[in-house]
Order: structure tokens, then C-alpha cells, then sequence
């Protein structure tokens, strides 16, 4: 927290009324009124209003349930009697609205506050979860095998979730822990936060240290009536009150974020069809691949047949019971992650669009199945809405469908993209907001995953501009965002995070043409203190520079002097130089990318593979006895060698790889001694154990991304890592790939297919990259290990000359042309 005199600050309340004081020469002049048993979060914005009136001015005002007249100032906080009385009501405000309104000895701030209370059956706990209790309850109230969409709601409670209900003297958590839903309407605690913006407090980042708090020993009674509502009825960030700290839950509440109860997004049809009961028991629910449904007991996502009568019953009557049991508003009908390829049963085929390119391969598809479910659920629910997200494969809108059903919301990921910076990119995206508009009546929502800081990214993507213009620029066509931010148990980066939350929150509030240079400039001034005029530069550097700092070394080492010169503008122990430790801590890995490039890879003698083309046709079966296989030019064919000696191996490996339709495809002959059996370890997916036998690795840095691995074992089980993560995070990430063996008499080969997006909005799914080309390469390497019990064989493509396969700067190049 920061205490400043400001003689400015004075004017920011606006003209006194009379010579009423909330607080005189530093003593109370006012009392604090709210109901007798007021919603929680009023107890809450009380609470807080009392706590920042007396950091401003030293004086604690008393909070009570009635007036004593010989105060001479009452704030009426929330809904009460008294506030009946005067004729103030939160009629009208909201989606977190408010009112601040004064008179004669008198401030009210209310907005609509609701105590939310969860439907049953729902988990408490992972525990609870995990028990089986709560969906034994939801199989008896449907009679079906759906998963259930409630497994995670203990996660939205700041306190302990069984002592939810509970009086505060009967809880077995006595902590601090406010004990408030991320699902409670708070218009009276936004408009607590209003008021004290206009004192000048300020909510920066989370913590005594984000916080900036003005001097004040006198604070009188305002002249003003004002009515402030948010530009979009959804301001959701995955901040879960559960599982975060309280400093953090504070934050979010305090920028205004609002968390609507019964609006679902992401992957509804996971939860339908994620049940081993449900695979079991209908099984032409979901996707043909191969000959075979995709019911595999070790993938993480499952896909789906659309075409399936029985799934679209199946969807339909589950969505009428999320409607009626669970009251939702909006439940979503997307299909699981890494839908990348329909369904190939004679139902679905035909139904792709492929010569619309990835974005729009299966839009039609897609969209078609949630038309479908949205006209069946209008008839019984005519005020509730079905979404899907405009994502992947069906980014772009149907050609199909003219007009959508009244009732389906489109929700665009990456529909504001506040990283892509350059002009083309932002018509690009103003492109696909306007061919979606043209769609629906309804107004569009957006969901975005801001930088993932706890996987890898480390550039300074400082983006004010393009962060405020682009909310600007959905205000009035959009209901709302879904941001995905990496929040865990505390803030991620916070040098870099908070901006990004911080920026974006507040500009969720200030009308269409809100003044993004007076929000920045504020920003700069208020937190870096002396450092003000240096920020700026550093931040207008980067926004303009980010971009080429992991390539050009020169860009990298101006951005960290023009920090550096922000750094001698202040005393370290300031609480500015604390502020501009936690930007230097994010910076490591900025410093660690220039001394990586001040020695710059030589490549000159790796080796280099031009791929073939058009291999969608291949069929991935393990059996590499495709035409396209047996056609395939030797240029696009390589050899494994020695990895030490780059001698030729005692046995050989060879691959053959292609590019088709937005995929890398890889063929992998391993050669063995015949009779001898491969050695197998796992058939588990991502199991470590893999690496105790046989396998073949694929490494990929492609121009977006350095780098990842798939490492595939003779059973088929794979174990794919993003290693441009850090080592916690390898695992999240999942190619999606599509792999296939086959164990002959003398060999053992692989067939994968690896998706490929141009678009790094998912990080954790999918090689985010484009074709590579001459001009712009990608680097890989192919490896194996083969491990006997009289030693262990290593070959590469691009032998390393070291123990390992994990050299990067070894890898050979890779393009199609």
C-alpha cells in the first residue's frame, strides 16, 4: 500500500455538500448503516469501506444496523429500510450496476446484491468428487450416465464448502476468509469501490503492494448522484474463489470482474459423453476413426459422432434438464477439445468443408448439430440459450446456415485477440466478429486466454493500446468475456499478469469511447512513482518490439535498458522499487533469451528435409502401404545414424514425412533382428515408462515455438511434452496427434499425423506453428532408443554427438518448399 498527499486528489470527490464530513481533521464524522441481516457481500462492502476510509484517513467509522442521530453523517450501504425510506432502489441496476447518491447528511451506495446459494447435488470437495456422491445423485434425479457439470463448484467458494450455510459461530474455519460465491451479485460492493475511486484508491495488483491509498484527514460529503453500469453483462476471469488467495479474490472483486451463475462455455459435450458408463453403453455416440469408435480407455478427450441420432436426443434432453434441475441460463453444446477430425462413419461423410482450410474445415458440421439442439430445446425453454464457441475447426461461421436459431450464442475464442498488434491481424479479427454478426441477432461473446506466463511465456507483450481498442471495439456487439489467465496460487508473473487483468477490468467500465492514454497514463504515474516518464518509454518500446525480442537481440537489450533506466529513478526499498522488482523478476527470462542469442546457433551443418505434399489421403494405420507412402520422392525420406558418431547404426531407422492440410505426417520404419521382441514398457499414455524401452522420439521447434516432443513406444502409447513449458508444465500440453503401430516379424513401424495451428490462442493443445518454408524453416530431428539388456542403442536423423536427443541447436531444418 502506498499513502500519497496529493493536493489534486481533493478534487476527484467533487464538490462538497455543505460542511458534512465523513471524516474531519481526522475524526469520524459518519456511521455506516446496513440491514440487519444484509447479503453477504454487503457485510463484505461495509467491511471494506470502513477499512479503506480509515488506511486514508486514520479514522474508523462504526458500522451499524440503524442510525444514531447524533452522527451527523449516515452511509447507507446496500438495501435496508432506510434506504426504502429515502426512495433509493437498485431498481434497473444490472449485472453489478450502481448508484452513488448523497443528500442532507446522507451518502447511499447500492447496486442489486444476491446471495447465491448452489443446487443440489454438488461436490464440496475433490474429495466429495472423487466419493462418487454426487454423481450417484445424479444418476438417480436422470436416470442417465451423463457427467456432471457440478464437479468443480467447490472451487467458487472463498471458505471451506461445508461450512457453507453455516453461521459464522458454527464454521470450522475462523480465518479471515470472507466466505463469499464467485456467483453473488455485489452491485453495492462495486459501487463501495466506485466511491473509493474517486477518493483516488486505487487496485493495481494484488496486495498491500499493488495498492495505492491517498493521505487524507479530511474527507467531506459529497455533492453527487450518479448511476454507473459496466459495459458487458460478463467480466469473467478464471479467478476461483476457492482456491486462490484471499488477496487475490479481493483484487478481482475489487477491478469488478462478475461471474454470472449459468452461463456455461467451453466443451459442454465433454461433460455429457466423458463417462466410462456412457462409452459402454452407446458407443455410436461417438467418432469413427479407423474402423473403430473412439472409446479408448487411456485418451484424455473422446470425440464425437454429430450425426448420431442417438447423441442428438441424448444432448437435447440433457440440456432441458441442465435448464430445468440446475436453472442455467445458458448451457453449452461445443464439442470436446481437439475436435481437429470428423467423424468417418457414412453418416458424417461429406460434411466437411475442407477447402475452407482448418479454421472452416468442419464449421457446417459443427454448427449444424447446434442449430439442430437449439430449435428442439426453443419449443420447452424459450428463454434460455445453447452456445458453442467459434473455435479450431469451426472458427469461421457455417455456409450452410443463413441465419442461426434466436437462441444460440456464439462465443468467438480469440474474438479480440489483445496480442495481435499489427493491422492486418486486426482486421482479420474485426473480419470474423462482423461474419459471425451477420449470423445471429444475439450479441456475440468472446473468450480469450491471455499469455500463459506459467508455460513458457516471457515476452514483455506490454500491449495498452491494442488491449484498450480492442475492448472498445466489442462494446455494443458483445455480451461479455471468458478470459483463461494463469492464476494458480498466487499471481503468476505478477509484474507482467496485472497489468493485463488490471487494464482490461477497468476498461470493461468506461463506456465505448473510453480514453485508453488518460487509463495508461494514470497507471504509469500512480504505480512507478518516479519511474513514470521511463515506464512509458519502456512500455511503448515493447508494445512495439515485443514481437521480435526472442530473434533480435539488439530489440531485447533495448527493452532491459529502458528498464533498467526506470530502476535508477527509484529507491530499491520504495515501494516503487518493490513494484519494479516484481517487472524485473518477470524480465529473467527476457535477459536469459539475449545471452542465449548473443551465441547464435550454427546450423550450417545440420542436415535439411524437404517434406512432400498433399498426404491427407494417408490412412493412419501403423502400415505405412499407402500409394502416398510407396510414391513418396527420396528427397523427403531420411536415414537415422549413430547419435554420438553419426556412423551408420547397426540398425537401421528410416522415416518418410509430409505436409497436408494444416498436419505434419510422419512414417517410421524401425528395423530389428528377426525373432527378436521389441521391448514394450507401458501402454499407458504419458507414462514416464515409456522411456524405460523401446521408442521413437519427434522433436518440433517450429517459427512459433521451440519446442516440442512426441516420444512413441512399438504398443502405440505416447508421451507428448511442450519443452518450451517449464519442467511442471511439460505435460499439459497434448499434440492431439493421431498414432498408429504395427509390430511385424523383423520391424516395428509408426504412422502419426500431428495438427497443426497457425493461431497460439490454446497452448496447450496442438503444434501452434505455419507450413514451414524455405525462407522460414521449421528445425526437428527424429530419434530412437532401442534398450536391450546388454545395452542401449541411440540414433538421430541429426546426430547431437552427445548423450542425449534434447540439443536444439543440432536439430536439421524442415519445409515444404
Amino acid at each position: 500500500m502506498i499513502r500519497c498527499a496529493v493536493a489534486m486528489v481533493l478534487l476527484l470527490c467533487g464538490p462538497a455538500l455543505g460542511d458534512a464530513y465523513l471524516v474531519e481533521d481526522g475524526r469520524a464524522q459518519a456511521e455506516i448503516i446496513i440491514a440487519p441481516d444484509p447479503p453477504r457481500t454487503v457485510r463484505l462492502a461495509a467491511r471494506e469501506l470502513q477499512t479503506y476510509l480509515r488506511k486514508i484517513s486514520g479514522a474508523t467509522l462504526p458500522i451499524a444496523t440503524a442510525p444514531d442521530r447524533r452522527v451527523p453523517v449516515q452511509v447507507y450501504v446496500g438495501r435496508s429500510r432506510h434506504t426504502d425510506d429515502l426512495g433509493i432502489a437498485a431498481d434497473g441496476l444490472k449485472d453489478g450496476a450502481y448508484r452513488i447518491v448523497s443528500g442532507e447528511g446522507r451518502l447511499v451506495l447500492i447496486g442489486r446484491d444476491t446471495d447465491f446459494t448452489p443446487i443440489e447435488p454438488w461436490a464440496r470437495s475433490h474429495s466429495h468428487w472423487a466419493s462418487g456422491q454426487v454423481l450417484a445423485q445424479w444418476d438417480a434425479l436422470t436416470g442417465a450416465r451423463w457427467g456432471n457439470p457440478m464437479s468443480r463448484m467447490y472451487k467458487e467458494y472463498s471458505g471451506r464448502a461445508h461450512d457453507f450455510g453455516k453461521p459464522p459461530s458454527e464454521r470450522t474455519d475462523q480465518t479471515d476468509t470472507i466466505h463469499v460465491w464467485s456467483f453473488d451479485e455485489r452491485g453495492s460492493f462495486n459501487a463501495v469501490c466506485g466511491f473509493l475511486r474517486r477518493l483516488g484508491v486505487r487496485w493495481y495488483m494484488p496486495g498491500d503492494l499493488g495498492e495505492v491509498v491517498p493521505a487524507r484527514t479530511t474527507i467531506p460529503l459529497p455533492e453527487i448522484d450518479e448511476t454507473v453500469r459496466p459495459d458487458f453483462p460478463m467480466r469473467r476471469f478464471n479467478v476461483r474463489f476457492g482456491i486462490q488467495p484471499r488477496e487475490v479474490s479481493m483484487w478481482a472483486m475489487h477491478l469488478g470482474v462478475r461471474d454470472p451463475y449459468g452461463v456455461q462455455v467451453a466443451h459442454g459435450l465433454a461433460t455429457l459423453t466423458d463417462r466410462r458408463e456412457m462409452m459402454d453403453a452407446h458407443p455410436e455416440y461417438y467418432a469413427l476413426y479407423g474402423g473403430k469408435r473412439d472409446v479408448r480407455p487411456e485418451k484424455r478427450k473422446r470425440q464425437v459422432c454429430l450425426s448420431s441420432d442417438g447423441l442428438f436426443d441424448e444432448t437435447v434432453r440433457y440440456v432441458r434438464t441442465l435448464f430445468d434441475h440446475y436453472r442455467m441460463d445458458v448451457v453449452s453444446v461445443m464439442p470436446p477439445d481437439g475436435f481437429t477430425a470428423m467423424c468417418q462413419c457414412p453418416l458424417c461423410k461429406g460434411k466437411d468443408t475442407p477447402d475452407r482450410g482448418y479454421r472452416g474445415r468442419l464449421s457446417d458440421y459443427v454448427w449444424d448439430f447446434v442449430n439442430r439442439v437449439a430449435k428442439a430445446v426453443a419449443g420447452t425453454h424459450p428463454h434460455k440459450k445453447v452456445l458453442c464457441c467459434a473455435y479450431g475447426a469451426y472458427t469461421l461461421p457455417p455456409l450452410a446456415i443463413e441465419k442461426l436459431e434466436p437462441n444460440v450464442l456464439v462465443c468467438i475464442v480469440g474474438g479480440r485477440r489483445p496480442t495481435s498488434d499489427r493491422p492486418e491481424e486486426r482486421e482479420a479479427v474485426g473480419e470474423l466478429r462482423r461474419a459471425w454478426l451477420e449470423k445471429t441477432d444475439n450479441p456475440i461473446l468472446i473468450f480469450e486466454n491471455y499469455p500463459f506466463t506459467n508455460r513458457g511465456w516471457y515476452l514483455p507483450a506490454y500491449l495498452p493500446h491494442v488491449l484498450g481498442e480492442s475492448i472498445n471495439a466489442v462494446k455494443g456487439v458483445s455480451g461479455g468475456e471468458d478470459i483463461w489467465l494463469s492464476l494458480i496460487h498466487d499471481l503468476d508473473a505478477p509484474g507482467y499478469n496485472h497489468f493485463n487483468v488490471y487494464f482490461t477490468t477497468r476498461m470493461y467500465w468506461g463506456g465505448k469511447q473510453q480514453d485508453v492514454d488518460a487509463l495508461f497514463n494514470e497507471y504509469c504515474r500512480l504505480f512507478y512513482g518516479p519511474a513514470e516518464q521511463e515506464m512509458k518509454a519502456f512500455f511503448a518500446w515493447c508494445e512495439a518490439n515485443w514481437r521480435d525480442m526472442s530473434k533480435d537481440k539488439a530489440k531485447a537489450d533495448r527493452a532491459l535498458a529502458l528498464f533498467a533506466h526506470a530502476q535508477a529513478k527509484t529507491d530499491a526499498d520504495s515501494v516503487y522499487g518493490r513494484r519494479l522488482a516484481v517487472v524485473a523478476d518477470f524480465l529473467k527470462a527476457l535477459k536469459d533469451r539475449s545471452a542465449q542469442l548473443a551465441k547464435e546457433r550454427k546450423r550450417a551443418d545440420v542436415p535439411e528435409m524437404r517434406m512432400w505434399r498433399d498426404a491427407e489421403s494417408v490412412r493412419i494405420d501403423g502400415h505405412l502401404d499407402d500409394d502416398f507412402w510407396r510414391n513418396c520422392p527420396r528427397r523427403a525420406e531420411g536415414h537415422l545414424k549413430d547419435l554420438r558418431t553419426g556412423r551408420k547404426p547397426a540398425l537401421a531407422t528410416s522415416f518418410k514425412v509430409a505436409w497436408g492440410r494444416e498436419a505434419v505426417y510422419f512414417a517410421i520404419r524401425c528395423r530389428d533382428a528377426k525373432g527378436d521382441a521389441v521391448n514394450v514398457t507401458t501402454k499407458r499414455r504419458d507414462d514416464p515408462a515409456l522411456w524405460m524401452g523401446d521408442c521413437v522420439e519427434i522433436l518440433l521447434e517450429t517459427e512459433q515455438h521451440a519446442y516440442y516432443q512426441i516420444a512413441v513406444n512399438p504398443a502405440g502409447a505416447v508421451c507428448d511434452l511442450d519443452r518450451g513449458a517449464p519442467r511442471d508444465g511439460w505435460y499439459a500440453w497434448s499434440a492431439q496427434a493421431e498414432v498408429a503401430t504395427h509390430v511385424g516379424e523383423d520391424e516395428w513401424t509408426v504412422e502419426v499425423r500431428i495438427p497443426v495451428v497457425a493461431e497460439t490462442n490454446d497452448p496447450l493443445h496442438q503444434v501452434a506453428g505455419r507450413k514451414p518454408l524455405k525462407s522460414l524453416p521449421w528445425y526437428f530431428n527424429v530419434c530412437r532408443q532401442r534398450v536391450r539388456e546388454d545395452g542401449t542403442e541411440w540414433s538421430a536423423f541429426s546426430p547431437t554427438g552427445e548423450d542425449g536427443f534434447h540439443v536444439p541447436h543440432k536439430f536439421a531444418r524442415l519445409y515444404e518448399r
